[in-house]
């Protein structure tokens, strides 16, 4: 889902051309993926990896003004599934773009990991045939809502390269900074632990936890650029490093839950995106990544990685006629 929000700020229309009285039809290919880390802070170089083994999904949206409608067409199940297992998975994204503030939500969901490097608990492991083992007691849930704020709103612009409700016609970039808040839970078996059976006695006892619940409060500043060339060809770059204050609760085996209390991490978050961007048709490639890295002073030292990718091509259609429009529609803004 997607709104805009409007604001008063002029754009420079030598850079920026505003598309957003055109309606847009998007189709895209998306798939999100959550990696987890689970690192030993006496040997660094030891760790263990679970990802989810999500599907792809094909999406339709529409948007037009302020409004904006997607719909999910059809779901992809991973081709490697007889390998890495099905992944249950659920989430809900809510972004709010307008020319100087950026806002992004998220819920997500996924139920299911394999472990992504069995070769170091199992130096047997063979990749070309053996399967990833998998667990489907493993769960994860992550909340997050960032706000950013864009230093050069009259010459760049987000929506341009994100959405396509704008046209960037010259290169620019931007400033950011803002802040952000994730809270993300992981569950698992009570008799099992999140450590191969294969690597226990390579963890000391306060790692071998089956769950855990951390919450990040970050401050981010960084750079944006968009290079555009060929007219309508574009390349956005996004990198947003920050400081994190994080809080965690762990439950390890056998023992009662414990708390760990304003560590501070690292965070970033990087977005890539190749597109192009005519008067009628528009396609891209986007990548975003969201990572929070924990430290060898933290009680249980996690790494968590949150990965979007996207593939769509669509079409921009001629401007309504506002004669013809029903007078309800004006009303409403449309």
């Amino acid at each position: 889902m997607f709104c805009q929000v409007h604001s008063g700020t002029e754009q420079d229309t030598s850079y920026i051309i505003s598309l957003k009285h055109r309606p847009h039809l998007t189709f895209e290919f998306a798939r999100r993926l959550q990696s987890i880390q689970i690192r030993n802070p006496l040997v660094e170089s030891l760790f263990v990896q679970y990802d989810p083994n999500t599907s792809t999904n094909l999406m339709a949206s529409f948007d037009y003004k302020w409004i904006s409608l997607s719909f999910g067409l059809v779901n992809f199940k991973a081709v490697d599934s007889f390998r890495k297992g099905n992944t249950d998975q659920f989430s809900l994204r809510a972004s709010f773009n307008g020319k100087r503030f950026w806002n992004t939500n998220f819920i997500q969901w996924y139920q299911g990991f394999y472990l992504a490097n069995p070769s170091v608990a199992d130096v047997n492991w063979d990749p070309l045939v053996d399967p990833y083992p998998f667990r489907s007691d493993i769960s994860s849930v992550t909340l997050f809502s960032n706000l950013h704020y864009c230093f050069n709103p009259s010459k760049f612009s987000y929506r341009a390269s994100l959405w396509q409700l704008d046209k960037q016609k010259r290169s620019a970039g931007s400033l950011i900074s803002g802040v952000s808040y994730r809270l993300n839970v992981i569950t698992s078996d009570t008799n099992q632990v999140l450590i191969p059976s294969s690597l226990e006695n390579s963890f000391e006892p306060q790692y071998r936890f089956n769950a855990q619940a951390l919450s990040n409060f970050t401050f981010h500043f960084g750079y944006i650029h968009s290079f555009v060339f060929k007219k309508n060809w574009f390349l956005t770059l996004y990198f947003l490093p920050g400081i994190s204050f994080q809080n965690g609760n762990y439950q390890v085996r056998n023992q009662l839950p414990t708390t760990e209390r304003s560590q501070t991490v690292g965070a970033s978050e990087f977005r890539f995106i190749l597109g192009y961007n005519s008067d009628k048709w528009f396609a891209g490639l986007s990548s975003h990544s969201l990572t929070f890295s924990g430290n060898e002073r933290s009680q249980v030292w996690v790494d968590n990685n949150y990965t979007w990718t996207r593939l769509f091509v669509g079409y921009r259609f001629k401007q309504i006629n506002k004669e013809r429009m029903p007078k309800w529609m004006h009303k409403i803004g449309l």
